[in-house]
């Protein structure tokens, strides 16, 4: 979708209140000590906004437009916190002195940032895998409704793919991080808050604090069967303390299409159709100088002057037409409107933030109005949303903290479910016959003085061929009647954080148990409509309508419902402690998810362990290990854990002494890992391992089974497991100038165990091929690079110049797919392995030779040539590859 134009309201009220008094005890009075001041950045220019307060005490303010402030301190003992977003906190004590200059200081470098990485926190400069990280003011940018197409562009390695029309409601984009490694689920699994969720799209921007991107084995390893694919982490906003801050934002934008088709007229439609009729040989059913006659000039014959002239003009253009139907179809602009407001703060004791939003989303289909049809059939979506999350500290070491998340939406649409497979594949359906409708074909409704009833759908007839497809888009957008769906989720979360320095420094558990339950109800009117045929003879110019289908003209109601529910429960052990030089680190985690379905069969159960250990010494050698184990029911007991375990190392040398203060290459660090991830999005059905027989009715031998017959079904096979992805990651990170910085990544990966139909057993062996056990035999390839680009330079207080590219490249390769070899004869003997996953195979015309077209002559005279044109949407590869053919 692309952006048109939008106009961003942002009312930001920093509720910031100077505390002329203080609550303090009795025995604290005592004469107190008026102080003023400037706080400044490291430019020396004004910081309006920095918070100025009194540790330990309610007394604070904020500076001024000119940076700044005046206070009243109880005493001369009294330490000032000066804090500011972007700068580190100053701490000054006050003594005799009443005029303060603060001269603030930036966070040294981004490479002081905190990024999340697998179930913790680290350092940037710390980092040793393969993670990227985007910043939230980036995604606010965008106004694009789904944050995960917020992402599409925006972060070195993933791909963000909206292939389905941008229907509101149904536009989920398809993820995949570094490609497609595997014939089976290709998906990164998403966390948010820690927890793995789905419902990436429904999530406001303004609710997010980071997103982190997991890429190598070292990332991702901790998350076991499920990080093979990388993993996507989304942490929410929390409260901070300090006084009240109210932020509201409005915006209203319109969307379009990114691409739309040119359009065909009508006399362009008959000369291109005459000519492919020669092309065929049917030279006796080409379109003749009539018809062109009467679609170039349909008024040909009438009197101006007859007082019935216009309803006759009217006639003579609706049966010689020259439509844009994907015009008439298709709005070209779609409205979205987004309102948002969060309140954020907090004091010694608890902080909170709360965020409430609503969208609404326009569709791009023209459908007539209620008043017409008796019921809404237009495209759109109106969600409403809350967030809350609120930390209470119970004393100095332990934190509570209650994390809700919530939604509730309604997605309106056409009533197509009994037309497609899926809702979700309408947009696309109705592109592809929005183009194949003819311009010269009469429509899109019945028109009065007929005989029939005014304003009923036509299927697509052209003059008197008749019927020659088998579906109207007018139809299918309007009269099938309406589809509106209800949908409301709720993610929560809750737990405590408990520091246990009084055993020994840097040691914390965690505990969080959360609880998600996602329902949705679904109200359908189905309309079962009459629909006609038209006919026109061009040389009586005559109209007539013929009934196609006979329908009732009755609304038919039905409503359904379903519902599912997730539980996660983690507890985990944190270590974090520095030795002189010497930084170690530790994690070791439980967690348990169970969930159930709208179908109300077997709960499903994942248990598992991750562990981490992290050590840096002076910042120059790091060095990481990490675990995950895990365990499913849904394989045979002696195959239901796997153990993945990772390692990476890294070396910063621009802290050696070599490199130290150099004022050109600025940073350098080399960084390389390795490990093995699982990944347990293989298919949806379920117990694999166990022999799927039933009895059937009426068997042949009546006594058999007690008169039934033995239905030997899908065959069970005991030693199936995860695919494993066996992945190597070599990196490096350096800054020239301070300001431009660059990051590159080289990796490799081989997916093994990848589960597969079985392909070379014959037929005749015995079973039908799709009850053949299921075996875990499939490999493929995957390697690739990425390259990040970018530029920071804070010109002034006010003017921040940022500039930042990425690219990135990855292949795939199927080695093992069980495929079976054609013959010799074939150019290509296999059509799967060797190549990419979902490789299309073509030819190019080769325009240079008598226009595109082969013709006898040229065939027998010059060896043509044979392109094969090979292109893959997951990996963006294309090949060439040219065969000659003698004559």
């Amino acid at each position: 979708m692309k952006v048109k134009s939008k106009t961003v309201l942002s009312i930001i009220m920093l509720l910031m209140m100077s505390y002329p008094f203080a609550f303090v005890h009795a025995e604290e009075m005592q004469p107190s000590i008026p102080i003023s001041g400037e706080v400044l950045d490291a430019d020396h220019l004004p910081l309006p906004g920095a918070t100025v307060r009194v540790q330990g005490t309610t007394i604070g303010t904020a500076t001024n437009m000119d940076g700044r402030f005046t206070l009243t301190v109880p005493d001369e003992n009294s330490v000032l916190l000066v804090s500011s977003v972007g700068y580190g906190q100053l701490t000054v004590t006050v003594g005799r002195q009443r005029m303060f200059r603060l001269v603030m200081q930036e966070v040294s470098s981004e490479l002081e940032e905190v990024v999340v990485v697998g179930y913790g926190v680290q350092k940037k400069v710390s980092v040793t895998g393969a993670v990227s990280s985007v910043q939230v003011k980036d995604l606010k940018v965008s106004t694009s409704a789904s944050l995960a197409n917020s992402l599409a562009g925006r972060i070195t390695g993933l791909t963000s793919m909206q292939s389905g029309g941008g229907q509101p409601g149904r536009d989920d984009a398809t993820l995949y991080l570094r490609g497609a490694a595997t014939t089976n689920g290709k998906g990164p699994l998403i966390l948010i808050d820690g927890v793995p969720r789905d419902n990436i799209r429904t999530i406001d921007p303004n609710e997010v604090e980071s997103i982190s991107i997991l890429k190598d084995a070292s990332a991702t390893s901790v998350f076991g069967v499920r990080g093979a694919n990388g993993v996507i982490m989304i942490t929410t906003r929390r409260g901070k303390e300090g006084k009240p801050e109210l932020t509201v934002n409005a915006t209203q934008s319109y969307s379009a299409f990114t691409r739309e088709p040119s359009r065909l007229h009508s006399l362009d439609y008959l000369e291109l159709r005459n000519q492919a009729l020669v092309n065929d040989g049917r030279r006796n059913d080409i379109f003749g100088p009539e018809v062109f006659a009467v679609f170039k000039n349909p008024l040909f014959g009438l009197n101006p002057g007859d007082p019935d002239y216009e309803r006759q003009a009217a006639v003579r253009r609706y049966m010689y037409p020259d439509h844009d139907w994907y015009r008439e179809l298709f709005t070209r602009w779609s409205p979205q409107t987004s309102v948002n407001a969060n309140l954020s703060g907090g004091t010694e004791k608890i902080s909170y933030f709360i965020n409430v939003g609503y969208l609404h989303q326009g569709g791009n289909l023209k459908t007539e109005p209620e008043s017409v049809l008796g019921y809404d059939p237009s495209v759109k979506l109106d969600r409403y949303s809350f967030r809350s999350n609120v930390d209470y500290k119970i004393s100095s070491s332990l934190t509570a903290f209650l994390n809700l998340g919530t939604y509730i939406e309604g997605v309106n649409m056409p009533a197509t479910a009994n037309l497609y497979e899926s809702q979700n594949h309408m947009i696309t359906d109705l592109f592809y016959v929005a183009q194949s409708i003819l311009p010269i074909s009469p429509g899109p409704a019945t028109i009065p003085g007929f005989g029939v009833e005014s304003g009923m759908p036509l299927d697509p007839t052209y003059l008197n061929s008749g019927r020659y497809m088998d579906r109207s888009a007018y139809e299918i957008i309007n009269w099938r009647g309406y589809l509106n769906e209800t949908r409301a989720n709720l993610n929560s979360s809750a737990g405590l954080n408990w520091e246990l320095d009084f055993l020994t420094k840097g040691l914390s558990v965690k505990g969080m148990i959360s609880y998600d339950s996602w329902s949705k109800t679904e109200m359908q009117g189905y309309y079962d409509n009459s629909l006609y045929l038209a006919s026109v003879d061009i040389h009586t110019n005559e109209l007539t309508y013929s009934e196609y289908r006979s329908g009732t003209n009755a609304l038919s109601l039905s409503k359904s419902a379903e519902s599912r529910y997730t539980v996660n429960a983690q507890a985990s052990i944190l270590y974090h402690r520095q030795f002189g030089l010497h930084d170690v680190g530790g994690m070791i985690l439980a967690q348990r998810d169970y969930w159930e379905t709208t179908a109300a069969d077997i709960p499903y159960n994942v248990v598992g362990l991750a562990g981490r250990a992290t050590y840096n010494y002076d910042a120059r050698y790091f060095g990481e290990i990490n675990i995950g184990y895990n365990g499913s029911e849904q394989f045979a007991p002696k195959k239901r854990f796997g153990f993945f375990p990772a390692a990476s190392a890294g070396w910063a040398l621009s802290n050696e002494g070599f490199l130290k203060d150099n004022p050109v290459l600025t940073y350098l660090k080399l960084r390389g890992s390795a490990g093995r991830v699982g990944n347990d999005q293989m298919v949806d059905t379920r117990f694999l391992y166990i022999d799927n027989i039933t009895y059937d009715g009426g068997g042949y031998l009546g006594s058999l089974a007690r008169g039934y017959g033995i239905w030997e079904g899908l065959l069970g096979n005991p030693d199936l497991t995860w695919e494993v992805a066996t992945k190597y990651n070599l990196g490096v990170d350096f800054h020239l100038v301070k300001d431009f910085s660059v990051s590159i990544d080289v990796f490799k990966e081989n997916r093994s165990q990848i589960l597969l139909q079985r392909r070379s057993v014959p037929n005749w062996q015995g079973i039908p091929v799709g009850n053949i056990p299921r075996v875990n035999m499939g490999e493929v390839d995957n390697r690739g690079y990425e390259i990040e680009l970018a530029y920071n330079r804070q010109i002034n207080q006010d003017l921040l110049v940022r500039v930042k590219g990425n690219f990135a490249c990855n292949r795939n390769r199927q080695t093992n797919v069980d495929e079976v070899p054609r013959d010799e004869t074939y150019a290509y003997r296999t059509r799967d392995t060797g190549f990419s996953i979902g490789q299309n195979w073509g030819y190019v015309i080769d325009w240079s030779q008598d226009g595109g077209y082969w013709t006898p002559e040229t065939v027998v005279s010059v060896a043509f040539i044979y392109i094969t044109f090979l292109f893959n949407p997951q990996t963006a590869h294309k090949q060439i590859i040219i065969y000659l053919y003698p004559s």
